[in-house]
């Protein structure tokens, strides 16, 4: 029997609430919207539960539900959180929710976008909790095809085109991932069973490994094979070609979803698995991996700053700070490490209160070109002082959410990557330059024509932007509630990986 309280419930819950919606006639539209809301409601309230119930100094997963699947395959159904999943999955429980919010405005197909929506988070919750690598792979597939057609269903013809390029690069890295994974899974034998196992507690211990997987140049193609299924997804250069369309294609609530949730599974994948069960291949890698970081921090400035529409910005700009938590992942430092794992969390939050913010200006004018914007202080002030809060967040202000970890991955890369930290404080300073341009254009000068008549504030934008934007307060005033959290498990996986 599944306590009412689980890991489970939390992952399947949305789930349940997307097949409710199926069942409701297409025309009860509000009825639709609401019933997904009040779903994304429950996991988010019990996420609060677990993390009340967090026991931070343990290093083993907590909450664990294991259960045998198919004994003669080595699957298992096996589900646990620590210090650093349960912070990832309060967030995507939180931003799921405020996302559902944020889409609210939807008309076409409302039935199947919000049933989507639900799936995806379905999705995104299992491959943070799911301890056994052929589940891992499930809820992994979950999530490529729940943003596929999310993307091309409601992205218009760019939208279709950006769908095809997303699930054909996705694609591809997931049958590398799959294959990599199936090799860890026969060469990694059970202690009690003797058969091969999914069982990632298990591949994690190395005298586990059989003789073949001992070999460095086979555990470099495995890693090889892991890295690029998660690198497609961060997505690291030159394999984001898909992220531009898609943002500038979908609704606002998609790119959110993506950006906040969606992207980060990549760098967690190699948190979770790769780092872990093949530590001296994700040394031997280190190098490139700090340099498509380091690439990806100022390619995603630049690009940023290029543009002239603000979905497409967010999308750059969301790249470029994944490409510093990149930087720091690959530092092997416990200060890099440390700030990456909280930078993590970080712009989960507040990309998901920028591309909430973007919501409401297309609402209002139904478009997202800067040079289009004017004077949203003078007709909404709360809701412009929300979207200034949520950039300077992104570029780092102190006081402020992402300031904490980007401070700490800086000083834990420069002293062993001088040359990468460089340049993700290169790519920071691209931020603040975008970030200052967004400002000026949007929120300064006179009203453009058209606004006057819009509401200057909607009680869903509200609902939407002040949590995300206490969070944010909150960690970046006392950082050392997330530290914390994450320290037992981040201080026993860099001793792991030998950082």
């Amino acid at each position: 029997m599944v306590p009412v309280l689980s890991l489970s419930w939390i992952i399947l819950l949305p789930l349940g609430g997307a097949l409710a919606i199926l069942l409701l006639p297409a025309d009860r539209r509000e009825a639709i919207k609401t019933v997904a809301l009040c779903t994304a409601a429950l996991p988010l309230a019990q996420c609060i539960v677990l993390l009340l119930r967090f026991d931070p100094v343990e290093t083993a997963f907590q909450f664990v539900e294991h259960y045998t699947w198919a004994p003669v395959l080595g699957f298992e159904y096996f589900l646990g959180v620590d210090g650093l999943s349960l912070p990832l999955v309060a967030v995507t429980a939180l931003v799921a929710f405020l996302a559902l919010l944020t889409a609210w405005s939807v008309e076409d197909d409302v039935k199947g976008f919000f049933a989507l929506v639900l799936i995806l988070e379905t999705g995104v919750l299992g491959v943070l909790c799911a301890l056994d690598t052929a589940l891992f792979w499930l809820f992994w597939q979950v999530v490529l095809v729940g943003t596929f057609f999310l993307v091309s269903f409601w992205g218009g013809e760019e939208g279709r085109r950006a769908g095809r390029q997303f699930l054909l690069l996705t694609q591809a890295g997931a049958l590398a991932m799959l294959l990599a994974l199936l090799a860890l899974q026969q060469h990694v034998l059970h202690p009690t069973l003797g058969g091969p196992t999914f069982n990632l507690v298990l591949q994690f211990d190395q005298a586990n490994h059989d003789l073949w997987l001992s070999n460095p140049g086979v555990r470099r193609w495995i890693f090889g094979g892991l890295a690029l299924g998660f690198g497609v997804l961060i997505p690291v250069f030159p394999l984001h070609v898909w992220q531009p369309r898609l943002h500038r294609s979908a609704p606002p609530a998609v790119p959110l979803l993506v950006a906040a949730l969606v992207t980060k599974l990549g760098i967690y994948g190699l948190l979770r698995v790769a780092w872990p069960v093949l530590p001296d291949a994700a040394a031997w890698a280190r190098p490139l991996i700090v340099t498509l970081g380091a690439i990806a921090a100022v390619h995603g400035g630049l690009g940023a700053l290029g543009r002239r529409d603000l979905a497409v910005i967010l999308g750059y700009g969301s790249f470029s700070l994944l490409g510093v938590v990149l930087v720091g992942v690959g530092s092997f430092s416990r200060s890099g490490l440390f700030g990456a794992a909280q930078l993590l969390v970080a712009h989960g939050l507040v990309y998901a209160m920028l591309f909430a913010a973007a919501a409401g200006m297309r609402d209002r004018l139904g478009h997202l070109d800067l040079e289009r914007w004017g004077g949203l202080f003078s007709r909404a002030p709360v809701f412009a002082g929300l979207l200034t809060l949520s950039l300077l967040a992104a570029w780092g202000m102190p006081g402020l959410g992402v300031y904490p970890g980007l401070a700490l991955t800086l000083a834990g890369t420069l002293g062993s990557q001088p040359a990468a930290a460089l340049a993700a404080a290169g790519g920071v300073l691209l931020t603040a330059a975008w970030t200052s341009r967004v400002i000026l254009n949007v929120c300064l000068g006179d009203p453009v024509p058209g606004l006057e008549a819009t509401p200057a504030l909607r009680g869903r934008e509200l609902g939407a932007l002040v949590p995300l934007a206490l969070v944010l307060l909150w960690l970046g005033i006392y950082p050392r509630s997330l530290a914390d959290l994450m320290s037992a498990t981040l201080t026993n996986l860099i001793r792991v990986v030998g950082g």
